[in-house]
This record gives structure tokens, C-alpha cells and sequence, in this order.
């Protein structure tokens, strides 16, 4: 199915913030909040940085990093993968990256599978 980057981008969020812990809940507000306020193609995949309202929750501890989709994308044989950064306790930017080759100029999800996003016991 092929779809936009910001199609993408969401389908990617709604993976990593999946899950009953709360601060996945909050992430999840801050996200549904948030705007898009820079974009960057690095040819090897993208860097998408986020800005959350000041009235918006944030998470403790403040800083946190990691969390993956295996991306299995058409035209990609060796797939790709994703972090998301949070930083101050809200959203700051998911990084999504190749593995071998340049980012595809057409966005054809194959499979999204096995993602998971780090949150502290």
C-alpha cells in the first residue's frame, strides 16, 4: 500500500506509543497535540521533529531514546528501522533510517512489524 510520509510518520508513532504504561498514555496526548515543525531527508532516511503545546503533560524521566519498527518497505530488500527521541519530557523527533540503500523515492509499506518503545519500570 503505498502512502505519504505523513502517513508514515503516523502509522510509525501509533506502533512505538502502543501500550498501557503511563507514560506511553501521555506521549500518546502529546502526540494527538503536536506539530510537525521540521523535516529532514538525509537520503538514508528522515529526521521528523515535533513541537508539543506548553499546556501539555510531560513525562519523567525526561529524557528518553529508542524504541523500534522493523519497516519492511517495496524497493528497500534490506528494510529499515526507527527511534524516537524525547527530550524535557515530550516528544522532540523520530529518526527513521535505512540499512543498506537510499530511502525509496515511493513509500510502499510491505510490513510493520515488532515495535516497541522503551519505558522505564
Amino acid at each position: 500500500m503505498e502512502v505519504t510520509q505523513e502517513d508514515l510518520e503516523q502509522k510509525l508513532m501509533e506502533l512505538l506509543l502502543q501500550g498501557d504504561h503511563p507514560i506511553l498514555a501521555v506521549l500518546r496526548q502529546q502526540y494527538s497535540s503536536a506539530k510537525v515543525v521540521h523535516r529532514e531527508f538525509t537520503g538514508v532516511g528522515f529526521f521528523t521533529t515535533f513541537e508539543v503545546p506548553e499546556n501539555i503533560p510531560t513525562v519523567t524521566p525526561e529524557n528518553i531514546a529508542g524504541g523500534n519498527v522493523d519497516i519492511d518497505l517495496e524497493n528497500l530488500p534490506n528494510g529499515a528501522g526507527c527511534v524516537l527521541f524525547v527530550g524535557d519530557g515530550k516528544l522532540e523527533m523520530l529518526e527513521c533510517y535505512t540499512y543498506t540503500h537510499p530511502w525509496p523515492d515511493r513509500i510502499v509499506i510491505k510490513a510493520l512489524s515488532n515495535a516497541f518503545f522503551p519505558v522505564p519500570e
